[in-house]
């Protein structure tokens, strides 16, 4: 799998790495980076098959192997020990990451995480990188937000343009059975981590759509924990303001505890 294209943002002190859900890419974290560059050194990157890592050979496209990608892409960063803030199949990459590493990984802050919802919605995993027109593309996206006016042109604009760059469909397919094929370890890599002493905070919106938060799941997991009702699939972007205040105390706090 190649390797993905990895940017340094800016802020100082503990390293912090922002990992991306399916279909986005690192620009999603364009209304979070800022705050966490406050208490945090933050970096992105862009998962094979996505943005700029468009990749034609994406390996088996699980979990597993994206989360080895992205430890290595580490490495290659210098960057021995982290905080991992993901979205979505990004919190399942950085859960995958603290089991394999755990002494790379100062704390987890997890959003609409798969693992600890109801089910992955593989309707959506299946008919992404099939989008061909506006009209498709904006009836899909809407599905991620509870207000349906966040999905503008601009965004609509943006994916179809990703969608249409060489080997990034076929990438987002092998991605969507990687993920379908292994969805109980996702379930079993967060239980497993509640076993830890990892510091952890998991955010959901209430409304979402695509991975619905599960009560027991979430109970069982402990950490720190924020429910935005009014939120969908995209709590980072529909109460930015919240969700980056949760996170900023939450990266001060594991600093204060750990140093």
């Amino acid at each position: 799998m190649d390797r993905p294209v990895f940017k340094t943002l800016g802020g100082e002190g503990d390293d912090l790495v922002l990992i991306h859900g399916f279909g986005s890419d690192r620009l999603s974290w364009a209304g979070t980076s800022p705050a966490l560059m406050a208490v945090a050194r933050v970096h992105a990157l862009d998962l094979p098959g996505h943005g700029d890592s468009l990749a034609v050979a994406s390996g088996d496209g699980s979990p597993h192997a994206l989360a080895h990608v992205v430890a290595e892409a580490l490495d290659k960063q210098g960057i021995a020990r982290a905080h991992l803030v993901g979205h979505s199949l990004g919190g399942s990459i950085a859960m995958l990451m603290a089991l394999d590493r755990p002494q790379h990984v100062r704390s987890l802050a997890l959003i609409a995480p798969a693992g600890l919802g109801h089910a992955i919605d593989h309707d959506f995993l299946q008919r992404y990188p099939g989008l061909a027109t506006k009209e498709e593309a904006e009836a899909l996206l809407q599905t991620l937000v509870s207000k349906p006016l966040l999905i503008n042109r601009f965004t609509i604009a943006r994916v179809l343009e990703q969608l249409a760059r060489p080997g990034a469909r076929e990438a987002l397919r092998a991605i969507a059975r990687g993920v379908a094929a292994h969805e109980e370890q996702l379930d079993a890599a967060a239980t497993r981590i509640a076993a830890t002493a990892i510091p952890r905070l998991v955010i959901f919106g209430g409304a979402d759509a695509i991975n619905s938060p599960d009560a027991a799941a979430l109970a069982a997991f402990g950490g720190q924990q924020l429910l935005i009702p009014e939120a969908g699939h995209l709590p980072h972007v529909e109460a930015a303001r919240q969700v980056n205040a949760a996170l900023v105390e939450f990266i001060r706090s594991v600093g204060a505890r750990h140093g």
